[in-house]
């Protein structure tokens, strides 16, 4: 790239030709990198200048130093990840500039070089990533405005590459929202439809980065979204990475049909990976549920919790493996004893692809792929031959079985010392008895030490010099150090190197012989172990698809020991499926709420011509726990885990809609009414019969009759015509009669006892109707004053006599309104007042009353 003469960042203008060298290497890296910060080099820190330095100063809470007039601002390079990651997820870019040369070696400036750009998308640093969490980079292909759009993940620290279609741009989202890109790619031109990219880390690229012409290197037609958005993935890593990635793989399509869908709002709900309110501990299924030994298993595991399956063959696949594992006791705690002691072979394998391993991350790949064959021989003698039904465990069992594996941990095992240095450069990381060419370099430089050793004796008793001694510092090598009290005897081949405070150093020709002998044994010596380190790195290279291959069969694995392990622990049991749609759950439990306290358990029985539960009760009653338990337990089921209950009997279930709680998006200019609203309205258009719907308090934020309505009207649509598996909470008793009307509804409550003016929760969901709200009995419990709560109950007993809601839906009967008015101010007893018969001829008076009957109706 040609260097203009002057360079002119937001408000900083420079004369190029005017500056340092250093200054003048900086700028040409930085015209490479305009809209990332970039770290610069300089000794043990990274220094950024000008514009990034003000911005690092800002965002770092780094002081902000000038030197020669250039603003700038550095940290360690030793601290240099932390830095980066907090500036990541600031939405920045950082560019990594690094000195490509020791500099002792080089001859003037020294050389340094882009190594990486590091985006939200495209980290690989250990300390730069969630170990139990994908790190996805996105590109969506926006350019067909109604659809399919094209969807393409990266996960560069996997190589896992995969791409689907999205039908609409609400499976878009749920996508988007499944997957939790870090980073979307989206083309300049296409706009954004902010209700789909939920993410706000948004990367716009050159339109041209999506015409990705068809290579043959996808199974995709030509022209293809997924193909344009696959393309604009490698596109934007080639430029980024500065490397050759070894480790991607081969692009996988998937169907979203092959998963149950679950919108935002149900993934929030049932708070399946995080709490709803930040910082709870053991909140979420995901941390329920999580066994895992290692951090590949963790994440395979949150990816099942995210997309549970929809094909009953690959559900009991799953199932049976969990079922081994279960009544196999013994095979399972030694499993999970040699599991663990496998590290994150997925990221290791990604910094071997990407050419980033250092000594320590190859010794810790090593010792991992050790541990396989034990694994291996474990599964297969616990398999045996009658366990014909665990086919993924005779999957993995097969995949672990690779006589290649075994040879390279024979071939590299005793390369590496126990503990090898960060860095190679460093030397110090063969073990000795590795390599014989190395062990004689390392025996000529010690026995040259040994001989300085003798020589320095030697000087000692040729001189007379008792304080004489031989020493080595980095900046001048190998001297011969003599006090001040004896420089009188120093002799006259000796040549003067430095003069100290309270003695002179000297060097000789022989020490110089020896220094230069050592120099180049040890040059030659921490080269040769550079050469061997690479060529293990490059024939473990030419491993990668078969080691991903191992890493996939040890993350599934450890997920099916972590579902066994929690199963047999809290007493969950293996599900069983229908095709009846009939959904029964004998004593099913809350995963989560049963850890934090006892818990009650309780049926769900929706039978083929039932398919709508009304759920009435009071307010911390556990009406809301009871929804998020069953649709739970059904999601659990389908990602082939065993549930927490004592049976149940399920349907294969196409999505769950979870509308528990409410979800304000007033900084949207969206009330909590109106979100409800477009919450119900995507349910009615898109849940199915297969679909599992549960509703909580729905019509709450309007007035009581707009409430009542709706919420009447919502039901019936869905038992009627929708006819989904509902579980529908409320506090109107008016949707109780609904039953009356509709077959296929049925009416459930959360059973109280009270005594006197209290009551107790039994958390117990029986038929029939709850007898009231208790409202005002909560507010009692709440401590409420008394006299509020007193003034309360008379106010209640006066509404419930005056008229209240009934009869909704009744076939002779409409509903009676609830007045608005005392009776006394009531606008038809205004009117009557008003009219004075005398004056009135009997045609005006049957006129008038004609109108005030139709107002009374």
């Amino acid at each position: 790239m040609q260097l203009a003469e002057s360079t002119a960042y937001t408000g900083f203008m420079t004369d190029v030709s005017k500056q340092t060298p250093m200054m003048k290497q900086y700028w040409r890296f930085k015209a490479e990198v305009p809209d990332a910060i970039l770290f610069y080099h300089l000794g043990d820190f990274y220094e950024t200048f000008y514009e990034d330095a003000q911005t690092v100063s800002r965002e770092l809470d780094i002081v902000l130093t000038s030197r020669n007039g250039h603003p700038m601002a550095g940290v360690p390079i030793r601290r240099g990840e932390a830095y980066m990651q907090q500036l990541l997820q600031r939405g920045y870019k950082v560019a990594v500039c690094r000195q490509v040369e020791d500099p002792k070696d080089a001859k003037g400036l020294v050389k340094r070089d882009i190594v990486q750009i590091i985006t939200p998308g495209t980290v690989l640093d250990d300390g730069l990533l969630d170990a139990g969490d994908n790190n996805y980079l996105c590109a969506v292909d926006l350019a067909v405005e109604s659809g399919p759009f094209g969807i393409a993940f990266l996960d560069l620290s996997t190589g896992e590459f995969i791409h689907t279609l999205a039908p609409t741009k609400a499976a878009l989202r749920d996508e988007l929202v499944r997957r939790s890109p870090s980073e979307i790619l989206v083309a300049n031109a296409q706009e954004l439809d902010p209700d789909v990219i939920l993410d706000p880390f948004v990367t716009r690229v050159a339109d041209s980065t999506f015409a990705v012409e068809s290579t043959g290197q996808f199974a995709l037609g030509e022209g293809e979204p997924g193909l344009r958005a696959a393309g604009a993935l490698r596109a934007y890593v080639a430029a980024t990475q500065k490397a050759v990635l070894k480790h991607i793989r081969p692009l996988s399509v998937y169907s979203l049909a092959d998963h149950m869908d679950l919108d935002p709002f149900t993934v929030s709900s049932l708070e399946l990976v995080k709490p709803l309110r930040e910082g709870q501990h053991k909140a979420t299924l995901l941390q329920i549920l999580d066994a895992t030994s290692t951090s590949m298993g963790r994440r395979r595991l949150r990816r099942m919790i995210l997309a549970p399956l929809t094909h009953l063959d690959q559900i009991a696949a799953r199932l049976d493996a969990v079922d081994l594992l279960v009544r196999n006791v013994l095979l399972r705690q030694q499993l999970r004893q040699s599991v663990g002691a496998i590290h994150d072979v997925e990221r290791l394998l990604g910094k071997l692809g990407a050419q980033r391993m250092r000594p320590m991350d190859l010794s810790t790949l090593l010792g991992s792929l050790a541990c396989v064959s034990g694994i291996a021989e474990l599964l297969s003698h616990g398999l045996g031959e009658g366990e014909h039904a665990a086919l993924r465990l005779k999957a993995i069992d097969d995949d672990l079985a690779h006589p290649q594996v075994d040879a390279l941990v024979d071939e590299f095992s005793g390369m590496l010392v126990d503990q090898p240095p960060a860095d190679a450069r460093e030397g110090g990381l063969i073990r000795p008895g590795y390599d014989p060419e190395l062990d004689a370099l390392r025996e000529d430089v010690r026995s040259s030490r040994q001989a300085l050793t003798a020589m320095e004796r030697k000087e000692r008793e040729e001189t007379g010099i008792s304080s004489l001694k031989v020493g080595y510092n980095r900046v001048f090598g190998y001297y011969i150090e003599v006090t001040r009290s004896h420089l009188e005897k120093v002799p006259d081949h000796y040549i003067r190197r430095q003069t100290l405070a309270n003695a002179e150093r000297y060097i000789t020709d022989e020490l110089q012989a020896f220094e230069q002998r050592i120099a180049q044994s040890d040059e030659r010596a921490k080269a040769l172990e550079i050469e061997l380190f690479e060529a293990a790195l490059d024939r473990m290279s030419g491993e990668i698809p078969q080691l991903q291959v191992i890493s996939d069969a040890i993350a599934e694995l450890d997920v099916y020991l972590s579902l066994a392990e929690t199963a047999h622990s809290y007493r969950y049991v293996r599900p069983t499926f229908v095709e009846d749609h009939a959904l029964r759950i004998r004593a099913g439990r809350h995963p989560v709420v049963e850890r934090i306290e006892e818990f009650v358990p309780n049926d769900l029985d929706l039978t083929r011509d039932r398919d709508l539960v009304i759920l009435t009760g009071p307010n911390m009653a556990g009406k809301s726990v009871f929804l998020r338990q069953n649709a739970i337990i059904c999601l659990m089921a389908q990602m082939g885990s065993f549930v927490p209950a004592s049976e149940a009997s399920l349907p294969i279930i196409d999505r769950v809609f979870a509308r528990v709680g409410a979800s304000d998006m007033l900084t949207a200019g969206i009330s909590t009414f109106m979100m409800e609203m477009l919450e119900v309205s995507a349910i009615l258009r898109t849940a199915t019969s297969r679909s599992l719907i549960i509703l909580d308090e729905m019509g709450r934020g309007t007035s009581t009759f707009d409430g009542v309505s709706i919420a009447w009207a919502v039901a019936r649509e869905l038992a009627t015509y929708v006819k989904a598996k509902t579980l529908f909470a409320t506090h109107y008793q008016e949707l109780t009669r609904l039953s009356d009307d509709v077959v296929n509804v049925e009416n459930l409550h959360v059973a109280v006892k009270e005594i006197g003016r209290d009551i107790v929760f039994l958390h117990r969901v029986e038929p029939g109707i709850a007898r009231g709200s208790y409202g005002v009995h909560v507010a009692r419990l709440a401590g409420l004053p008394q006299r509020v709560t007193d003034a309360a109950d008379v106010i209640l007993e006066q509404l419930l006599l005056e008229a209240p809601l009934s009869r909704l839906g009744g076939s002779k009967t409409v509903a009676q309104p609830v007045p608005l008015f005392g009776s006394e101010d009531h606008p038809i007893i205004k009117r009557l007042r008003k009219l004075d018969p005398n004056a009135m001829t009997p045609m005006e008076s049957l006129q008038i009353l004609d109108e005030l009957k139709r107002q009374a109706d």
